[in-house]
């Protein structure tokens, strides 16, 4: 399970940075989609992660995990942020993503 979470986590680093390297986007509905894509995988990875932490029970291993769970909490709110910023509102629909990533809402 933690190989897992740890792969995903990596993987979406590389995509977050990968796209923050590219050209900028101008289109506000584009960037609102990659803001609220990641927002989404970053809730997925939190969750994975926090059963992760439930469950495990070497002191050590768990510091790790719980200092991992603080960085991914903090890059949820600074994407919420962002995506409170862009949009004016609190409140997002994100259900053409949720589709688009095979979840239920």
């Amino acid at each position: 399970m933690w190989v897992d979470t740890h792969e995903d986590l990596e993987s979406l680093l590389k995509q977050e940075i990968s796209a923050q390297i590219a050209k900028p986007q101008t289109d506000r509905v584009v960037i609102f989609q990659m803001l609220a894509t990641f927002y989404i995988k970053y809730v997925q990875i939190f969750r994975s992660m926090e059963v992760l932490y439930d469950q495990i029970v070497h002191p050590q291993k768990r510091r790790v995990i719980h200092h991992v769970l603080e960085g991914i909490m903090g890059r949820i709110l600074e994407l919420k942020n962002e995506m409170v910023k862009l949009e004016f509102s609190e409140f997002h629909y994100c259900d053409d993503i949720l589709q688009d990533l095979k979840l239920t809402p």
